[in-house]
C-alpha cells in the first residue's frame, strides 16, 4: 500500500492541517514561467504560497500588522533543507514573482527528484530559495523587543 505523500501546515495564526496531492489539486492554481537553477525556462503550475496559507488562516496583504509583520515561513523539505519567506512578501503586487508550491512542471507532474511539491520562486536569483520535496510550511513569529 502506498502512503500519500502529505504536506503539513502549521505554527503562528494558522489552523494546523495536511494536505495531499489531491487536495492540493482542487486549490486555486497558477502558472508561471522561471529559469530552473540548471538556466532552462519552464513553465510551473501550483498554488501561490500566500493563497495556501491564508486558506489555513494566516494572515496575508493587509492585514499584515503588528506581530504578522514580524514573521516569516520557514519552507523544509524532505532532506532538511529550509528556506525563509516574510508573511509580507508573499502577498506581493508583482504577481509574476509570487512563490508558488508547484505540483506541476511543463505540464506534468513535477520529477520525483523535485516533488512531488516544489517551490518556486521566480525572482530569487540566486535559487536559494526554490525548495524541494516540500514537506512543511511553518509560520513563526519573531518575538518583540523589549526596551
Amino acid at each position: 500500500m502506498l502512503l500519500a505523500v502529505l504536506l503539513t501546515i502549521g505554527g503562528a495564526f494558522v489552523h494546523a492541517e495536511s494536505l495531499d496531492a489531491a487536495a492540493l489539486s482542487k486549490l486555486p492554481h497558477v502558472t508561471i514561467s522561471a529559469v530552473d537553477p540548471g538556466g532552462v525556462t519552464a513553465s510551473y503550475s501550483g498554488v501561490p504560497l500566500a493563497v495556501l496559507l491564508q486558506g489555513a488562516g494566516a494572515p496575508i496583504g493587509d492585514a499584515v500588522k503588528g506581530p504578522p509583520a514580524r514573521s516569516y515561513v520557514a519552507v523544509e523539505g524532505s532532506d532538511g533543507y529550509v528556506a525563509l519567506y516574510s508573511l509580507a512578501e508573499l502577498d506581493t503586487t508583482a504577481t509574476q514573482c509570487a512563490p508558488i508550491l508547484a505540483d506541476a512542471r511543463n505540464g506534468t507532474a513535477v520529477p520525483a527528484s523535485l516533488g512531488p511539491f516544489h517551490v518556486v520562486a521566480p525572482c530569487d536569483r540566486t535559487h536559494a530559495r526554490w525548495v524541494r520535496n516540500v514537506t512543511s510550511l511553518t509560520i513563526v513569529t519573531v518575538p518583540e523587543e523589549k526596551r
